[in-house]
């Protein structure tokens, strides 16, 4: 064992270390992109997927009609969209609602989506300001309006996809929104 380590091909010199350490700053550095750029990337993961799907955006408005209080938190009167990806499935099978985690999209879950959809009727969607959905200008001055948020956002979606029934699946920071939702509407 001491002769191996005694190798050149197995001893770590001070510069090759040095090296590996300054690559750090430009990996973890932000890459800025656009939402088309985002949407292109979900279509590239997307097409891996073997399921046939529809994609579409879901006008979740801006508030209620006639109201001057704005859902979301935002002074604009820009309706808002929800970025929606529905995998067909079987006849009357359950629906499951997938929400994303913290900075992410709806294509992390690609991966899952075929083996999902022979169970499911599969719809997955890009929270408010991610992915491919809209990104309105971010007001909330506190945690509970920061959740609001996220959960009116919901059930606005909810609303006009016209849905009644159905399992919700969150990961991280989807899996806390879900949570809270869900604590809502069963307070309701």
């Amino acid at each position: 064992m001491a002769e191996e380590m005694n190798k050149p091909e197995l001893r770590s010199s001070p510069s090759i270390i040095a090296k590996s350490r300054s690559l750090w700053p430009s990996v973890l550095r932000w890459i800025p992109t656009s939402t088309d750029h985002i949407i292109a990337s979900e279509k590239r993961l997307l097409s891996l997927v073997k399921t046939s799907y529809v994609q579409e955006l879901v006008n979740i408005g801006s508030g209620p009609p006639g109201s001057s209080v704005r859902w979301f938190r935002s002074s604009s009167n820009e309706p808002r969209f929800i970025n929606t990806v529905t995998f067909d499935s079987k006849e009357g099978a359950p629906t499951l609602v997938m929400v994303h985690g913290y900075a992410a999209s709806q294509g992390f879950f690609f991966k899952n989506f075929d083996y999902l959809a022979n169970r499911f009727k599969v719809i997955a969607i890009d929270q408010l300001g991610w992915g491919g959905s809209s990104r309105p200008d971010f007001t909330c001055n506190s945690t509970e309006e920061t959740e609001a948020w996220f959960i009116d956002s919901l059930e606005e979606w909810r609303k006009a996809k016209n849905l009644g029934n159905f399992i919700l699946l969150g990961h991280s920071f989807g899996g806390y929104v879900a949570a809270k939702y869900a604590l809502k509407v069963i307070c309701l």
